[in-house]
């Protein structure tokens, strides 16, 4: 309760200086529309893994952080649509992810062997971190919740395999992880895992060992269904496939000592700035304390405990790596599993390796650490420095006293019978005195950095807000330009960014990506959060090399809205031939198709001699019969882009695109009356089938297992397996 209280008194501060703290960027242009559009689909019962209608958006298994598979998002789209307000309601999401994060972090702490006391302090102090308070939480959604479901599935899994616990609950919460698509959490639930299965090694107890390969058997086949098509739609995408390094988002090490000051700004090049001005590697101003524990228990410790060392290690690689390495980028995204790391260690160090006597030379070790990152903190931020000496101080004082604690000496001003007053209560005093400064201290740091460093698109805060643009759009639109002035008045009046334009409930194909289609990208110049360059405007109406026709007439666009802001005004004021203007303002223009045409999805282009008729269609794929066809066979452009996991059933799919971004289908002159379907399946899925069958399996089997081992008798091969099913490894000794 204390931890609880705790961190959602501490989340409850960047509020009073921005109500809008956990609204911003990313929560703002991709999340909330993301969730918004996740629970329509599942109200309506629409299970289609691909949207053709927002293109290069609309391939939402490669997308990954969609989600779409993935219980705890459907819940969370459910309640997007039942809620009033977009800033209330992921305020509150963002709140139980950041308590969620935090009792996981208890609970891994106290499996680890750390005392309470300890165990709360950095279970407090976990998801209130730098990086997580002021990126993922504001912002990157996925990212927070992702990592909020690691510390529980940790513990759960350390108490299946090592404890002989129920396997459902783990299994349960990495498909719960895993299913969120954020590819960072995946990677270190797997390290986890495998950090698992060397302590399950280390114990020498074979069931363990059994229980650890099986319980990663069962994450990882989950991962393969969430990740496999995202993997092998890579090389068709616009993202960065090798290693390289543009500095962007890279941590140093000189940042990462200062790790332990709570305000200021460390030395990380940001997306627009050189620094962040905000204190992104923030861990907790604890850390010095590590002064007070003997390393060399310490190192007998975590050898009993090897995964906290593994997850560290792999953690500090990780944020030490250059800027773009294969598909991940941002180093600095994996400041929480390092923050993680570091917590659990300092919670098992000061719970069993303190020194017996603590000395005056610890004292000043710790006070020097203190001094080091606040001088480290100075050179990267030096307006920083009236805040910054106001909490050195304080936490020099907090050093202090837990030194005084803790080694029995008599407090200031008390007298010598002070030191004998907290007997048996001073671990409880310093850890409690720790979480109320480790909550207090957010006050100085939310007013040197009140905000967060990523951009506030300043859309409006209630739904109903996102619902009244494009009133008079009919069929698929497009939005050429984007918001200039974010902080215009009503400037969102007409037009909106990103995944919000989901809320609208128009088929608008400016929502937000983050795997684009080179193509397409280059064709619409479209941004990841959706706003495009103006010259979209007249290359709409452009007419392509292949098909000869135009760039609307093979997206299937009925409408197009101009930010003029954006569009020139000889382009804006241009309505083409069969068109005409639905809405004017001093923002934008909406012009209509006089006779609006289908949307994207179906046939939209056929070859000379090549006549079809669309008999079905639906996002998933189309059916249509050969009405015509040459001696040499034929060709079709269907209005999708062609991702991989297209299959032609009739036909084949063309080898390349179609004026370079659309699905083609080759057609052989046998097929003249016969129908062709075109469908898509998950790239891979025969791979996924074969990991749900495996997941299912020993989901249901394990339990099944332990029931019978606890019920059966017998010298059988399989009812001693399922003994051994209960059978738990020697304790850990502390």
């Amino acid at each position: 309760m204390l931890v609880v209280v705790a961190v959602l008194a501490g989340a409850s501060i960047p509020l009073f200086f921005d109500p809008g703290f956990y609204y911003v960027d990313d929560s703002q242009s991709g999340a909330f529309g993301q969730w918004y559009e996740i629970g329509r689909r599942v109200l309506d019962l629409d299970w289609s893994l691909i949207n053709p209608r927002v293109w290069q958006s609309g391939n939402y298994l490669a997308e990954g952080a969609w989600g779409i598979l993935s219980p705890v998002l459907w819940v969370v789209g459910i309640g997007a649509h039942l809620t009033g307000s977009a800033l209330i309601f992921s305020t509150v999401i963002k709140m139980l992810c950041l308590v969620l994060g935090a009792v996981g972090v208890y609970a891994l702490a106290r499996n680890f062997g750390a005392l309470r006391p300890w165990a709360a302090l950095v279970a407090v102090a976990a998801p209130l971190a730098g990086f997580t308070l002021y990126m993922d939480a504001p912002s990157w959604a996925n990212g927070l919740m992702a990592w909020s479901f690691l510390p529980l599935t940790w513990v759960l899994a350390r108490r299946a395999v090592l404890q002989a616990k129920s396997p459902v609950l783990p299994i349960l919460s990495s498909i719960a992880l895993v299913g969120i698509g954020y590819a960072h959490a995946t990677i270190f639930l797997a390290i986890t895992l495998a950090g698992l299965i060397v302590e399950a090694f280390l114990s020498k107890h074979r069931p363990s060992i059994v229980r650890s390969f099986a319980l990663a058997t069962a994450a990882g086949s989950f991962a393969v269904i969430v990740h496999l098509p995202g993997l092998l739609t890579a090389p068709v995408t616009g993202r960065t496939s090798g290693v390289a390094n543009t500095d962007l988002l890279t941590v140093n090490l000189s940042g990462l000592f200062a790790s332990s000051t709570p305000v200021g700004t460390p030395g990380i090049l940001f997306f627009n700035a050189q620094f962040p001005y905000a204190p992104l590697l923030y861990i907790a101003w604890f850390l010095p304390l590590l002064a007070f524990v003997d390393l060399s228990r310490l190192r007998e410790l975590l050898r009993r405990r090897l995964s906290i060392v593994i997850v560290l290690v792999a953690a500090l690689v990780g944020v030490l790596l250059p800027s773009d390495f294969g598909p991940l980028r941002f180093p600095v995204r994996m400041m929480p599993y390092l923050t993680l790391a570091v917590l659990l260690l300092v919670a098992v160090g000061l719970s069993h390796a303190r020194p017996v006597v603590l000395g005056r030379n610890r004292f000043l070790l710790a006070g020097g650490l203190v001094l080091l990152g606040a001088g480290l903190t100075f050179s990267a931020g030096p307006q920083y420095v009236k805040v910054l000496a106001v909490v050195t101080v304080l936490i020099l004082a907090a050093i202090w006293l837990s030194y005084r604690i803790l080694g029995d000496h008599p407090l200031p001003l008390l007298g010598r019978e002070s030191a004998g007053w907290l007997a048996g209560k001073s671990v409880a005093t310093v850890a409690g005195a720790a979480i109320a400064l480790t909550v207090l201290l957010l006050v100085p740091q939310h007013i040197s950095s009140p905000t967060s460093p990523l951009p506030d698109y300043s859309v409006p805060n209630d739904v109903s807000d996102y619902q009244q643009q494009l009133e008079n759009a009919v069929g698929d639109v497009i939005v050429v330009g984007g918001v200039a002035d974010v902080s215009a008045s009503g400037a969102w009046d007409e037009t909106l960014v990103g995944n919000l334009w989901y809320v609208t409930e128009e088929n608008v194909q400016n929502a937000y990506s983050a795997v684009y289609y080179t193509p397409y990208n280059s064709l619409t110049c479209m941004q990841y959060n959706g706003s495009t360059c103006g010259a979209l405007y007249d290359r709409l109406f452009t007419t392509m090399p292949d098909t000869g026709k135009t760039v609307v007439d093979l997206m299937g666009i009925s409408s197009i809205q101009a930010v003029k802001d954006v569009v020139p005004k000889k382009d804006w004021s241009v309505v083409p031939a069969g068109w005409h203007i639905a809405e004017d303002t001093d923002q934008t223009r909406l012009i209509v198709r006089d006779e609006p045409v289908a949307g994207a999805g179906s046939v939209v282009w056929a070859s000379d001699g090549t006549e079809v008729t669309v008999l079905s269609e639906d996002a998933m794929g189309v059916t249509f019969r050969v009405d015509a066809i040459g001696a040499d066979g034929g060709q079709v452009a269907l209005s999708r882009i062609p991702w991989p996991g297209y299959q032609a059933t009739g036909g084949t799919v063309s080898a390349e695109p179609v004026d370079t971004f659309l699905l083609g289908v080759d057609i052989d002159a046998a097929e003249l009356g016969k129908t062709v379907t075109v469908s898509f399946y998950a790239p891979g899925y025969p791979l996924q089938l074969a990991a749900a069958a495996l997941l299912l399996l020993l989901l249901a089997g394990w339990p099944i297992a332990r029931l019978i081992g606890r019920r059966r008798n017998g010298d059988g091969p399989f009812i001693r397996m399922a003994r051994a099913s209960r059978i738990p490894a020697a304790e850990v000794p502390a």
